[in-house]
């Protein structure tokens, strides 16, 4: 069995990686293009980190592991609780019985944290600030000690700053988890390295903009020095896979459009009185309330039921009828910046995630995708959504090269996110239960 390398590079968009390569900008991706493989890949049909990183490592599909977002869709006192390893890791290929001789060594999933045993070692995803995030525990101090310190994303967050602050502070982070990312790579006893880069994702949100911004010098642009860093990455590892003779598998759990506008579906239900601000004009007065918008992501509106929530207002004998009322309005609904609906269509959360009770209750499908629903606004204000400039897509990418998997990719249009764990288990000789997928390469 050949040693395996799986890298994810979240927020990748195909038009921009194949004009950055046809530039002759990115030698590394150019390589993995020209020995290997460079595809379309189509991810959550929300698309969401949370949601396709989970399908990636578990071949499962979005209903059935239930993570629509980082945060969970009902939260009995309305505050977003993120999920956590307790929710996720019982999904997790490397958790799966027929995966215990397999040596891993994972950086930056999210669904990891807080860090628990594996055989290898794990880097958490962790959505809050944190110095114990590491199996084993003292891992972190230890590659500390070595000068190699490691800070989480949440070390690098968009306040406004002055764009190349941001950038610095997402390349410092990036690096980081590089050197780290390195060091566990050169461990010759790891059957399977993961890692997750995050920083093409991070600064697509704010700087999708100039994009088509013609007047401006290819090298000021935010998105294409984050390609730049990633192809600087990417040489590393083909280094390493070179070196052991190793496969690689890359991918990107969302990919990137422009956005134009999130827009505030609260203020639509305060028009139809189906909801009451609270004293700051944001958040929800939840015992006034009858229907809010879910956490950000999840493009779900909520009911306010008396069995879900501290200050429900709706009977279960009364939801049925509520729900569908709160549907036909929303059926309604213009986009308040053109003369567009602003959804396609509108359904029962419960319909569209084939009956997971973790749904929002109702999920609205935009009509254009350029003008999605804003969330909850405890963390869509936090994050500054109004400040964005692009959103995740559908449309992603995933890639390859080494002695399985070049000469065998399946020629197939329709590869979906979930076809990445049933391509690590094909490569490492492994069959796993519930990994109901096609692997992306020949048997």
């Amino acid at each position: 069995m050949a040693k395996l390398y799986v890298i994810s590079f979240e927020g990748m968009n195909m038009e921009i990686l194949q004009e950055y390569i046809e530039r002759g900008k990115l030698n590394a991706f150019r390589h993995l293009l020209e020995e290997g493989h460079i595809g379309n890949l189509k991810t959550s049909r929300i698309p969401y980190e949370a949601s396709g990183l989970i399908s990636a490592f578990s071949g499962l599909e979005d209903y059935e592991h239930g993570v629509l977002s980082y945060w969970k869709a009902h939260n009995y006192d309305y505050i977003p609780k993120t999920y956590t390893s307790e929710d996720i890791k019982k999904h997790m290929l490397w958790m799966q019985k027929e995966m215990q001789d397999i040596v891993f060594n994972i950086v930056n999933i999210f669904g990891t944290h807080p860090a628990y045993p594996v055989n290898g070692s794990l880097i958490t995803y962790a959505m809050n600030r944190t110095l114990r995030f590491s199996y084993p525990e003292n891992l972190i101090r230890d590659f500390a000690s070595q000068g190699l310190p490691y800070v989480q994303d949440m070390g690098a967050f968009f306040k406004g700053q002055d764009k190349q602050d941001f950038l610095a502070e997402i390349s410092r982070v990036e690096r980081m988890r590089h050197e780290i990312s390195k060091k566990l790579m050169s461990n010759s006893s790891a059957d399977v390295v993961i890692v997750n880069y995050t920083c093409i994702d991070r600064v697509c949100h704010f700087y999708m903009n100039e994009i088509n911004n013609y007047g401006m010098a290819l090298e000021d642009k935010a998105i294409y020095q984050m390609y730049q860093k990633c192809d600087s990455i990417l040489g590393d590892i083909l280094k390493f896979v070179d070196q052991d003779q190793a496969d690689l598998l890359i991918f990107s759990s969302v990919g990137f459009q422009p956005l134009s506008k999130f827009v505030e579906i609260n203020s639509y239900l305060e028009k139809k009185k189906l909801l009451v601000f609270g004293s700051d004009g944001r958040r929800p007065d939840w015992k006034k309330s009858i229907a809010f918008e879910a956490v950000q992501g999840t493009h779900g509106i909520n009911i306010n039921r008396k069995e879900w929530y501290h200050s429900g207002m709706v009977d279960e004998s009364e939801y049925s009828q509520v729900l569908h009322d709160v549907i036909d309005l929303l059926k309604q609904m213009p986009n308040p910046y053109n003369n567009n609906p602003m959804f396609e269509s509108v359904v029962p959360g419960s319909d569209y995630y084939k009956g997971l009770s973790q749904a929002p209750d109702i999920i609205v499908c935009p009509y254009d995708h350029r003008y999605l629903p804003y969330g909850d606004t405890y963390w869509s204000d936090r994050v500054k959504r109004h400040s964005q400039t692009g959103w995740h897509s559908v449309d992603t990418v995933w890639g390859g090269l080494g002695p399985q998997i070049s000469n065998h990719i399946v020629k197939d249009k329709d590869c979906h996110i979930t076809q990445i764990a049933p391509t690590i288990c094909q490569l490492l000789g492994k069959t796993v239960q519930n990994c109901s997928a096609k692997s992306l390469l020949e048997n």
